[in-house]
């Protein structure tokens, strides 16, 4: 047996990150994690880049994490899998409409 048994072995996860991610385009170093977890680095096209490197996040990167304890892993999952509310891209957004329409509006009352 062990001789000390109130050790808990840590949970490794990972992440996807999808088009819609609140963190693209940002850096990993960037991210608050919950308390007792941290990153390791990103898998992107079968390489491993550390988190020294303080990698740039991107669609379709694998995030590496770490939670010391087992019981965080949900609130570091919630964490790393926030996305935009509605469709968003960095290059694309459909919100950029919205303030013509409003103004337009407001000179209908004018």
């Amino acid at each position: 047996m062990l001789e000390n048994q109130s050790f808990i072995e840590p949970s490794l996860f990972g992440v996807s990150i999808q088009s819609n991610s609140i963190y693209c385009g940002i850096h990993l170093t960037k991210v608050t994690l919950p308390e007792q977890c941290a990153f390791l680095g990103i898998l992107r096209a079968g390489q491993i880049i550390p988190l020294e490197s303080n990698p740039e996040i991107y669609s379709g990167d694998y995030i590496l994490a770490i939670a010391l304890n087992p019981m965080m892993v949900p609130a570091l999952k919630v964490t790393l899998k926030k996305i935009h509310s509605v469709y968003y891209s960095l290059s694309n957004c459909l919100l950029e409409a919205r303030p013509r329409y409003i103004s337009n509006y407001s000179h209908d009352f004018n």
